[in-house]
């Protein structure tokens, strides 16, 4: 029953929102043809902590070590078709050393430092776009965002 392996479990992804600069740091993927952004980070592990898991995926994906802070909002991606369901933390984190570069997963295409005007337009997963700019601004806006699926 293979395509019942994933159906009945949420995956817990966890995601750093890093900035330089008054600029966002994101990370490209790539699937087939399409690129779309997302903030770095990846699945959290049996037996890791949020934290942990996190400063293991920014390793990971750009080669830095990080500093993880407070949690700054939380989202369901729940696949309209049930195949998939991702609970998104994202929590505030500073650069700690190293120099960024893209890691060797086969998904990564690149990344990049975004100002908050560049954000609105982008193709980001989950879509959290207004929201990071709320981040980027110092503004008000909702912890739990409810569930957000990008098409």
């Amino acid at each position: 029953m293979i395509s019942n392996l994933f159906r009945d479990e949420v995956r817990v992804r966890v995601s750093g929102i890093i900035m330089r600069d008054d600029a966002l740091l994101l990370i490209a993927h790539r699937k087939k043809d399409d690129i779309y952004w997302l903030l770095p980070g990846g699945g959290v592990r049996h037996g890791e902590s949020l934290s942990e898991a996190l400063r293991r995926e920014i390793k990971e994906e750009l080669g830095v070590t990080i500093t993880v802070g407070t949690p700054a909002f939380m989202c369901d991606s729940i696949d309209p078709l049930g195949k998939r369901h991702i609970l998104n933390i994202s929590f505030i984190c500073s650069h700690s050393g190293g120099e960024y570069r893209i890691g060797r997963e086969r998904r990564l295409h690149g990344f990049g430092f975004f100002r908050r005007q560049e954000i609105s337009g982008m193709k980001i997963h989950p879509p959290v776009n207004a929201t990071l700019e709320s981040v980027m601004d110092g503004s008000d806006h909702d912890f739990y965002l409810g569930s957000l699926w990008l098409k």
